[in-house]
C-alpha cells in the first residue's frame, strides 16, 4: 500500500529488480578491484589500509540517500537530478547530436523541441547551477543501467577519488596521524552520508578534493606540473558552475598558503617581514582581479552583490515552507559590519548546530549527536592549549593554516547565509572534514611540545643527579 501511494505521486523513483541484482553485482565487482588495488598498494603506502573501508561506506551512504530521499522525503533533489540525468541518457539514443548540445552548452526553452514523450522532461533546466549536476551524473546514469541505486554506487566509487586524494594530502604532512585524519575524512556521518548520494554536495566535495590535491603538487610540492594544472582547471570549473560560493571560500585559506610557503623560503626576519605584507598584498589582489574576472560565470555570487544575496538567502530560508527547520541568528544587514557583527553565530551555527534539543526528526538527531561530539572536542582541545595558545600552533604548520582558515572562513559564508537546519547540514559539508582535521593536528602538535618538554626536564635532572 505504501509503496503504491508512492508511486501514484509520480514523483519516486520505481524500484525494480535491477535495482538490486546489478547494484550487487557491482558492489562485488568493486570489492574485488579495489582489495586488489589495496594489496597491492600497501607495501608502499601503508595509509591504503583505510582505502577499501573508505569506499565502502562512500557507496553505503550514498545508496541511504537514495533510500531515504525515495521512501523519506518520498522525492527531492536525489531523485530530480537522476530522472533528468535519464532524460539525457534517453536524449542519447533519440539524438546524438541534441544529446552533446545540452551536455556541453545547457538546456534552454528554445531547446523544448528536443524532447518527447520517449525521452522524459526535464525538472532543474531553469537553473544552470543545479543542471549542470545531471550533465555530469549522466554517465553514471548510462552504465547503471537507469539504475538510481547502481548509478549512485559508480558516482560514489568515482567521486571517492577527490576524498582520497584530499586525504593523501593530509598524511603526507602528518604520517602519524593516519588512523584520526581517516576517521575524520572518511567515517563522519554527515561527510559520508550528504557527500555521497547523487547531490550537488558529493560532486563538488570530490571536486574540492582533487582541487586541492593538485593545487598542492603544483605550488607547495611540485610534481607532475602539467597533468595537475588541467585537474586544477577541470576541478574549479565543475566547483564554480554548481557551486562558486565553495571557490570563493577556499580563496583567502589558498592565498595566505602561497603567501606562507614563499616568505618561509626567505632568510632573514628583517625580509620576511617586509616582503609577507607585500605578497599577500599581491596575492589577495590577483584574487579579487580573477573573481571579477569569473564575475558572469560565477553569477549570483559576484562580489558586488554577494551581501546582498547572503541577506535575501537567509531570510528565504526562513520561509515555512522549509518545514519550520530554521533558525535565526539576528537581524542580518548587507553591509560589512554587519557581517562581522552576526561572524561568531554564523560560525557556531556552521559547526556546531543543529543542537540535539534542536532536532525535529531523525536526520537531524544523527547531525545533533555529531555535532555535540565535535562541540565537546572542540572544547577540549582548546583547554588543553589554553584557547589563546591555539594562534602558537595556527603558525607551525602550513597545511593547518590552510585547513583552520578555510573551515573557519566557509563557517562563517554557510552561517550567515542559510537559517535553515536541513539546508546548514549539506552546505557544510566541505568544512567538517577540514575543521575537525584541523583540531586532531592541533591536539598532536601540543602533544608532541609536551613529550618533547617531558623529555628535554627528564634529561636536565638526569645531568644533574650524575
Amino acid at each position: 500500500m505504501l509503496l503504491q501511494f508512492l508511486y501514484a505521486r509520480g514523483d519516486i523513483y520505481k524500484f525494480s529488480g535491477i535495482d538490486v541484482f546489478y547494484p550487487l553485482f557491482l558492489i562485488i565487482l568493486i570489492f574485488y578491484f579495489a582489495k586488489s588495488i589495496k594489496d597491492k598498494r600497501i607495501v608502499d603506502n601503508p595509509s591504503y589500509k583505510y582505502y577499501l573501508a573508505g569506499l565502502l561506506i562512500k557507496i553505503i551512504g550514498g545508496i541511504m540517500v537514495v533510500l531515504v530521499y525515495s521512501f523519506y522525503y518520498t522525492g527531492g533533489d536525489t531523485v530530480y537530478f537522476f530522472f533528468d540525468s535519464m532524460t539525457l541518457t534517453n536524449l542519447l539514443f533519440k539524438n546524438p547530436a541534441h544529446f552533446f548540445d545540452v551536455v556541453f552548452n545547457g538546456f534552454t526553452i528554445e531547446k523544448f523541441s528536443y524532447l518527447d514523450s520517449t525521452t522524459g522532461t526535464f525538472v532543474y533546466y531553469r537553473s544552470p547551477e543545479t543542471f549542470f549536476v545531471p550533465r555530469v551524473i549522466w554517465p553514471f546514469t548510462l552504465f547503471g543501467l537507469q539504475s538510481m541505486v547502481a548509478a549512485v554506487i559508480l558516482l560514489a566509487v568515482v567521486s571517492f577519488g577527490g576524498v582520497w586524494r584530499m586525504f593523501q594530502i593530509f598524511i603526507k604532512e602528518f604520517p602519524e596521524l593516519e588512523r584520526p585524519l581517516a576517521l575524520t575524512f572518511f567515517f563522519l556521518p554527515s561527510v559520508f552520508f550528504w557527500g555521497s548520494g547523487i547531490l550537488k554536495d558529493s560532486i563538488t566535495f570530490s571536486a574540492l578534493g582533487y582541487f586541492i590535491y593538485s593545487f598542492y603538487h603544483i605550488f607547495i610540492s611540485p610534481e607532475k606540473i602539467f597533468k595537475n594544472l588541467l585537474i586544477l582547471i577541470a576541478s574549479a570549473g565543475i566547483i564554480i558552475s554548481i557551486k562558486s560560493y565553495i571557490f570563493i571560500g577556499i580563496m583567502p585559506g589558498m592565498l595566505i598558503w602561497l603567501v606562507r610557503k614563499y616568505t618561509m623560503q626567505i632568510r632573514g626576519s628583517f625580509i620576511r617581514g617586509v616582503t609577507l605584507p607585500l605578497l599577500l598584498i599581491i596575492f589577495t589582489g590577483s584574487g579579487f582581479l580573477l573573481l571579477n574576472m569569473l564575475g558572469d560565470e560565477m553569477g549570483k555570487f559576484n562580489i558586488d552583490n554577494l551581501l546582498d544575496v547572503a541577506v535575501a538567502s537567509n531570510n528565504d530560508l526562513k520561509a515555512d515552507y522549509y518545514g519550520g527547520n530554521s533558525f535565526d541568528i539576528g537581524d542580518i544587514q548587507p553591509t560589512v559590519g554587519s557581517m562581522l557583527l552576526h561572524a561568531p553565530a554564523a560560525i557556531n551555527a556552521a559547526l556546531f548546530r543543529p543542537y540535539i534539543f534542536e532536532s525535529k526528526n531523525v536526520l537531524m538527531m544523527v547531525s545533533g549527536i555529531e555535532n555535540t561530539f565535535i562541540l565537546l572536542y572542540t572544547i577540549y582541545v582548546l583547554i588543553k592549549v589554553r584557547f589563546f595558545g591555539i594562534f602558537k600552533y595556527f603558525n607551525k604548520h602550513h597545511l593547518l593554516t590552510f585547513s583552520l582558515i578555510f573551515s573557519l572562513f566557509f563557517a562563517f559564508s554557510v552561517g550567515i547565509s542559510t537559517s535553515n537546519f536541513g539546508s546548514l547540514v549539506r552546505y557544510r559539508i566541505p568544512l567538517l572534514p577540514f575543521y575537525v582535521a584541523s583540531l586532531v593536528i592541533i591536539q598532536h602538535l601540543h602533544n608532541k611540545e609536551e613529550e618533547e618538554k617531558k623529555s628535554l626536564s627528564y634529561t636536565y635532572h638526569k645531568a644533574i643527579v650524575e
